[in-house]
């Protein structure tokens, strides 16, 4: 009843002017209604600010949305990355055991090539034992 007063265009003249014609205006009444005012602006300021801080909380669950999707691209590139130090691991390997086995072959074809070379100088005279 009290809100309904005062959000009405001259809800609080119309209570003055009522208490006025019922039997006279005393200072506790207009104490009263000066409280009752008070109160209700202070209500109304309440109001205001537990709807700022709704929107505080809507701002902060977007901000919270949107750095989830942003780890969530973080956590796919690195995956990514272990994927491609994994594949480069093997290559390496495969590398490795390539490189050993061209050393291996290099050194065959080297023995070969001196062991002709030696053959070539005997049979030709030109290395005697």
């Amino acid at each position: 009843e009290v809100e309904e007063i005062m959000k009405s265009e001259g809800g609080r003249d119309a209570l003055y002017k009522q208490t006025i014609l019922a039997g006279g205006v005393n200072d506790e009444i207009r104490t009263v209604t000066a409280k009752v005012a008070g109160k209700y602006q202070d209500v109304k300021a309440l109001e205001q600010s537990v709807a700022e801080l709704h929107q505080m909380f809507l701002d902060f669950a977007l901000l919270v949305e949107q750095q989830g999707e942003l780890l969530n691209s973080i956590e796919h590139q690195v995956r990514q990355a272990a994927d491609h130090v994994e594949t480069a691991n093997v290559e390496v390997h495969q590398a490795i055991v390539i490189q050993k086995s061209v050393r291996k072959k290099q050194m065959w074809i080297m023995l070969l090539v001196i062991g002709i070379v030696i053959i070539l100088l005997i049979s030709t005279g030109l290395l005697k034992f």
